[in-house]
């Protein structure tokens, strides 16, 4: 793709302990880190663990007390991703850097820890030292530069083309004011339009104006990650919300509103209720008419819904009621405690279907 930063592919048997990537734009890196975890997925097996730990909340020697420990016996590996950003994450003190020598020594078989740093990382802070320190067999480092502005409409192209779509000119305008130039927002909003177009072959502008009718604000964003499992993502979402200054309060009226309507719809289906007859009240803005894009949404939200029993959901509203008062009266950080909450649901909500009358 033009211009798109390279990173070297990765190959299973070959996983180094450490990659390090900063820059402006780590999206390459993030879909690297997508990437890797598909590599390294061992058929019949458990899924690769993936934790993502934030600097803002953990220092290194937990991270790296975390890392010394074996992954569980059936997962295949282990991925610790490590965001990072400016210049007050790049200290380290004594105890830190020594924990640090002291691990890429001997690191832990089956674990590897992908460093995203947004920003540069800079050589002479205790940080950088400790990390150019780590020889080419322990660790890879490399800098992203963010795309041109000149090669952003033709890498939105090829991202279509990767899909089996055709973009009219007007269509990749009118993305482009939609998501801004950040890549991995355009990369999740093109694979949201070719699940929204279904079999058509060609996206226009319409197509792009019509999806976004669907979508209320950045809150859509956030429910779609929860639904689907994908807490990495969801993480990410939240991060953006809070560095664009979103009130605390807004995302906790997101987030109580979705588990009070996984709460209605387990309700509806106990009292026989038609899942799309439920599915119309809770998202009226996603119509049947809208196809391939529909019948997903339908599927994300009902297999959720499977997985959670109503005290878990009633014990969820509780905790986000807890944390919401707690930040209210006291001195706690709103991101890291959202954080926290959103990756203990992670774990828990992939766990054993529940059945419920109508849905076998």
């Amino acid at each position: 793709m033009p211009g798109l930063p390279t990173i070297p592919p990765v190959r299973a048997d070959r996983v180094l302990p450490a990659y390090v990537f900063s820059g402006e734009d780590l999206f390459a890196a993030r879909r690297f880190v997508r990437d890797l975890r598909r590599i390294l997925t061992v058929p019949d097996s458990e899924s690769v663990q993936v934790e993502t730990f934030n600097l803002d909340v953990h220092g290194w020697r937990e991270i790296l007390d975390v890392a010394k420990s074996l992954p569980f016996f059936f997962a295949p590996w282990r991925v610790l991703v490590v965001e990072g950003k400016g210049a007050s994450q790049e200290g380290l003190s004594a105890a830190e850097a020594a924990a640090f020598r002291d691990y890429f020594a001997a690191p832990t078989d089956r674990t590897t820890i992908v460093i995203l740093f947004e920003g540069k990382i800079h050589k002479v802070k205790p940080l950088g030292k400790a990390l150019a320190a780590l020889p080419d067999s322990v660790a890879l480092a490399l800098e992203l530069k963010p795309l041109k502005d000149k090669d952003l409409k033709p890498w939105i192209e090829e991202r279509f083309e990767a899909l089996g779509k055709r973009a009219a000119p007007e269509a990749i305008e009118r993305l482009l004011d939609i998501a801004g130039s950040d890549l991995g927002r355009l990369d999740t909003e093109i694979e949201k339009v070719v699940t929204f177009v279904g079999s058509k072959k060609s996206v226009e502008a319409d197509d792009i104006s019509a999806l976004s009718t669907v979508k209320n604000f950045e809150n859509w964003e956030l429910n779609a990650a929860i639904e689907t499992g994908s807490t990495d993502r969801a993480l990410v979402i939240l991060k953006s919300l809070f560095d664009e200054g979103l009130a605390p309060e807004l995302i906790f009226s997101c987030l109580i509103g979705f588990f009070r309507d996984l709460l209605l719809a387990r309700a509806g289906l106990r009292d026989g209720r038609d899942p799309k007859e439920i599915f119309r009240d809770i998202k009226p803005q996603i119509s049947e008419k809208f196809g391939s894009f529909y019948q997903t949404k339908l599927k994300e939200f009902f297999d959720l819904v499977g997985r959670i029993s109503d005290a878990d959901l009633l014990r969820r509203l509780g905790e986000l009621e807890r944390i919401d008062l707690r930040i209210k009266t006291t001195d706690v950080e709103p991101e890291a405690m959202i954080q926290a909450f959103l990756t203990d649901f992670g774990r828990t909500a992939g766990g054993r279907r529940i059945t419920l009358p109508g849905r076998g």
